[in-house]
């Protein structure tokens, strides 16, 4: 499906959409009253309905930024999955970082939102919905696992086996450095279990423009679940600037600021490896099956960097 095959879809559907955004899950579009359409790419109108489920469950925690809520769930007559959902208010702060790249002061602005979104999200309990989430697609395994630390170490497995063919040309040492993580998340203890977003990013942080406030935060859903909110802050780090020439001053100086708050504090220095490199085994794909892309050959580098056996 193409964009403009997901415009027909919705014209079909009795919609006049106007086109928003694109993402690996679906095409987003405005169709009046502050409201969105997303045409869903691989979902299933049951997966999306637990999606609903889970905003709706995170709306009642009383954040300080808005979250999505979806209204509407349905399948066309052509089996498309289109959900209707609010329309949040906020600019994305990526737009706003990229007007000025080399605006120190700017940067700091948007790293200071991005702890507050960190840490709002750190202080929200784990709600049921989060557990039944399929995690980068994978069926969710906390009905049969009893830790966040096991649950991750099953994701890191299944998709680097998966992947292992590739991993062991671009990995140096692959296998001792995937049974080293796989080994330290089955024996990892964590304070509490809370949720877990999965992608803190800059394009994901809305942000009102006059103050660099954070007021929304979209797109849960592909990495969402229960667990360990630091690792939501170790991924906040290495997301907030993937590919610049500022990227990895700019991961420092973040890491250090979570490492000053409440939550996570500390811990993201004594976790920052381990988290790190199970993002980047499971997460080295995700894009591209073959590993044509900017973001595995950016995953190896994370790997190479927390990993030296």
């Amino acid at each position: 499906m193409d964009r403009q095959s997901a415009d027909m879809i919705l014209r079909q559907a009795g919609f006049t959409p106007e086109f928003v955004a694109a993402g690996m899950e679906g095409f987003v579009f405005a169709v009046g009253n502050d409201m969105l359409a997303k045409v869903w790419l691989h979902k299933t109108e049951a997966e999306v309905q637990l999606l609903a489920t889970f905003y709706a469950q995170l709306r009642e925690q009383l954040l300080p930024f808005a979250t999505p809520l979806i209204h509407n769930v349905f399948s066309t007559s052509q089996g498309y999955i289109i959900s209707i959902e609010e329309r949040l208010a906020g600019v994305p702060l990526k737009g706003m970082l990229e007007r000025d790249p080399d605006n120190i002061r700017l940067r700091q602005q948007g790293m200071a939102a991005t702890v507050g979104v960190v840490t709002a999200l750190a202080s929200v309990e784990d709600l049921p919905a989060a557990r039944e989430l399929a995690l980068m697609g994978e069926p969710s395994s906390w009905d049969y696992h009893a830790s966040w630390g096991a649950i991750l170490g099953e994701l890191v497995e299944k998709r680097a086996r998966r992947y292992q063919t590739i991993l062991e040309r671009a990995v140096y040492n692959f296998e001792s450095k995937l049974t080293t993580v796989i080994a330290e998340l089955n024996t990892l203890h964590i304070p509490r279990t809370g949720i877990i977003h999965g992608d803190i990013c800059p394009e994901n942080i809305l942000i009102d423009p006059a103050s660099m406030a954070p007021i929304g935060l979209l797109d849960f859903g592909f990495l969402t679940t229960a667990g360990d909110p630091c690792f939501d802050a170790v991924l906040a780090t290495l997301f907030f600037d993937m590919y610049s020439p500022h990227a990895h001053e700019a991961r420092q100086e973040l890491r250090t600021m979570l490492a000053n708050a409440s939550d996570p504090g500390p811990r993201i220095n004594q976790l920052y490896p381990l988290y790190a490199a199970a993002y980047a085994l499971a997460g080295s794909n995700a894009y591209s099956e073959d590993g044509q892309d900017g973001h595995f050959q950016w995953c190896i580098d994370i790997l190479n960097q927390v990993l030296h056996a």
